[in-house]
This record gives structure tokens, sequence and C-alpha cells, in this order.
């Protein structure tokens, strides 16, 4: 139980550093305060992990014990994941957008891709490596 509060925690802390460098180095997501930016970093990492949480219950049994390199394969519970996870993604950035003062979402192409395909795919990647290495020290 520890194991999986840690790698929880530790995946919300990534996930949210990623966003926040994303949205910093880019003028895809404008914020008034760097205070709101790190603050709506640690929401949306924080929602994109319960859409991984919500992943692992909606694919198949072989999908969970799936390495990362046989996890990437084109199938269709690799579709549902992405799915799930790019939906979890984009409603944490418009719950920013609408509910946090200061910020104004601008959905140009590039940003539209990272959050709907990049973001999502590297969260899954993170959190099967995270799940990988706690199965190797058990």
């Amino acid at each position: 139980m520890k194991e999986k509060l840690y790698n929880f925690a530790t995946l919300w802390l990534t996930l949210s550093v990623i966003f926040f460098i994303i949205e910093y180095v880019t003028d895809w997501l404008e914020v008034v305060t760097l205070g709101g930016l790190v603050a709506g970093s640690f929401i949306e990492g924080f929602i994109v992990n319960l859409g991984l949480g919500l992943m692992w219950k909606v694919v198949g049994k072989e999908m969970r014990t799936a390495s990362i390199a046989t996890f990437f394969q084109p199938t269709s519970e690799l579709a549902k994941a992405l799915i799930i996870v790019a939906a979890f993604t984009w409603e944490g950035a418009m719950i920013l957008s609408h509910v946090m003062p200061g910020y104004t979402l601008h959905t140009y192409l590039p940003h539209v891709v990272f959050l709907l395909m990049i973001y999502p795919a590297l969260a899954i990647s993170l959190d099967i490596i995270a799940r990988q290495h706690t199965e190797d020290q058990l």
C-alpha cells in the first residue's frame, strides 16, 4: 500500500512539473501569475492521475501486465487508454480555464496535440514504468 501511495504522489508531482514546464515555456495557456500556474499545474496533474486510475479499471487484463514496449502496440485497448487519459487531460485544462482566475486557454494546434496525444501518452508511459518498478521490488 505504501508503494502505491508513493507512486501516486510521485506521478502526480512529475505530471504537474511537466505540465508546468510546457505551459511556462509556451504561450498556449495564458496565466496572470506564476503562483496560479503552479496551482493549476498541480490540479491538472491530479486530474490526469485520476484518469490513469480509471484507465487501469477499463483496459483488459492483458494490458495491465504488459510492458511498456508491448503496451504501445496498436490495439483497441491502447485506443481506449489514450482516449480516457486524453479526456481527463482536456477536461482538466478546461476546468482550469473556467475556474482559476486569470487563465486563458488558447487552442492552437500544437497545444491541442500536446493535450490530447503527447501528454496522455507520456502519462501512461510514466505510470507503466512506475508500476513495473514497484513489481520488480516486490
